[in-house]
């Protein structure tokens, strides 16, 4: 190794020691190691190619700012007036996007980066009091985020630099606001955002799909009792098919549920194998079909299924990198790049909880889970694939100051 290489290397393992301190970083491009499961369960140690760095989140100053004490008073730790957290993450024509909430009050908050390495309030947006965003997309002319607000499912909207709020509307509302919008994609002209309509008054609970042509104006699909008992929390689409993935009954342990509209035959409730326990939290289009990710029924291990279609779908086989001492340990996020498959999540540890990655090329398969100093006290919930990197977005601090927080790495 020259001289050159011995110092990157430095710098790379020195900023994947430093924890969760955020630093200026350059996109990594190297591809990722033919995936090898380990012969024992446990996280496996990054390499410097594997390495995750944090990027630079332009907070505002109620998450950096501590309240002033009175005094002689102290406090360990202290409070900050406010906390933020990032929920998911998408595409836009300029550039990825990380959306989330901060609260107190509840406020739906957004953040851009046209390098990757820093990540400013996205220009144009501002969350109303209540409001949360969950997801976002784009096809190109109109980006569109979706979450939720006082009054059910809401969305925003843009095609340039200004946001607009989707005006209330019938098909929007969730009966005691019980409900919302949990993720969205691009789908042919138009969009589809799937999520959950609960009515807590009538102990009653189902699954959601809306569709709009601007991220404004949404009309709810008529499942014909198709979505009875379920609640979505990914969506996408591949040609003339949309997915939807997701929960029949518990909305956390399952048992696991999946989706599929195409023109001729409407929506149908997917057929799962033998075993069909657990919660499905994303999914993504592949090559060869869909690629589902979550928990298992125990919440004790993650899950993954594969489909060719969007109807069929087969549980992977368990395997060491589904499995942390039998701990929790759940995939909530899941992105394709050009060489394979990347999904981020939680596991519970003793550092009270930790972000953690996942690699494979063919959803069967995986390399993981992996954990760095930096992932400590995180969380992923959301995963993005742009200009030769991966951005995972969550948040770090967890449980006395959660900040929001994006990391960095190669494609894979």
């Amino acid at each position: 190794m020259n001289g050159r290489g011995r110092s990157k290397l430095a710098l790379v393992l020195a900023l994947a020691a430093s924890g969760c301190n955020s630093v200026s970083v350059t996109p990594l491009a190297s591809a990722p190691a033919p995936v090898s499961v380990s012969a024992t369960p446990g996280p496996s140690a990054p390499t410097p190619t594997d390495a995750w760095l944090v990027a630079d989140v332009k907070q505002p100053s109620a998450v950096t700012d501590a309240p002033s004490l009175e005094p002689g008073y102290q406090c360990h730790p202290c409070h900050y007036l406010a906390e933020n957290d990032l929920l998911g993450a998408g595409l836009s024509p300029g550039g990825p996007i990380a959306v989330g909430i901060q609260k107190p009050p509840a406020q739906a908050i957004a953040f851009s980066s046209t390098d990757g390495s820093h990540w400013l309030p996205l220009s144009g947006f501002v969350g109303a009091e209540g409001t949360s965003a969950i997801a976002v997309a784009s096809n190109g002319a109109t980006t569109v985020i979706v979450g939720l607000d006082h009054s059910g499912a809401t969305a925003w909207a843009s095609t340039g630099t200004a946001w607009r709020q989707a005006p209330l509307q019938d098909d929007l509302r969730v009966p005691y606001a019980a409900g919302g919008m949990t993720s969205v994609t691009p789908f042919e002209t138009g969009f589809v955002g799937g999520g959950y309509r609960d009515d807590p008054l009538h102990l009653t609970s189902s699954a959601a799909v809306w569709r709009s042509g601007d991220g404004l104006t949404w009309h709810r699909d008529d499942g014909a009792r198709t979505f009875d008992g379920g609640r979505i929390w990914g969506v996408a689409a591949s040609a003339g098919t949309v997915v939807a993935v997701g929960t029949s009954g518990d909305p956390n342990y399952g048992p696991a549920a999946f989706w599929r509209w195409t023109e001729r035959k409407g929506w149908q409730r997917g057929r799962i194998g033998p075993d069909g326990t657990g919660a499905a939290r994303a999914v993504a289009v592949t090559p060869t079909g869909f690629v589902a990710v979550g928990l298992n029924g125990h919440d004790n291990g993650a899950r993954t299924w594969t489909s060719p279609d969007g109807l069929t779908w087969t549980a992977a086989p368990d395997q060491p990198g589904f499995d942390y001492f039998q701990l929790p340990l759940r995939m909530q996020s899941i992105a394709v790049g050009p060489k394979g498959l990347v999904a981020a999540g939680w596991r519970s540890d003793a550092g009270k909880g930790s972000a953690v990655t996942w690699k494979s090329r063919d959803g069967v398969t995986w390399q993981g889970p992996t954990w760095q100093t930096s992932f400590s006290g995180g969380q992923m919930t959301g995963l993005v694939v742009s200009g030769g990197a991966v951005f995972a977005v969550g948040r770090t601090g967890y449980p006395d100051w959660n900040q929001a927080t994006i990391w960095v790495n190669g494609a894979p």
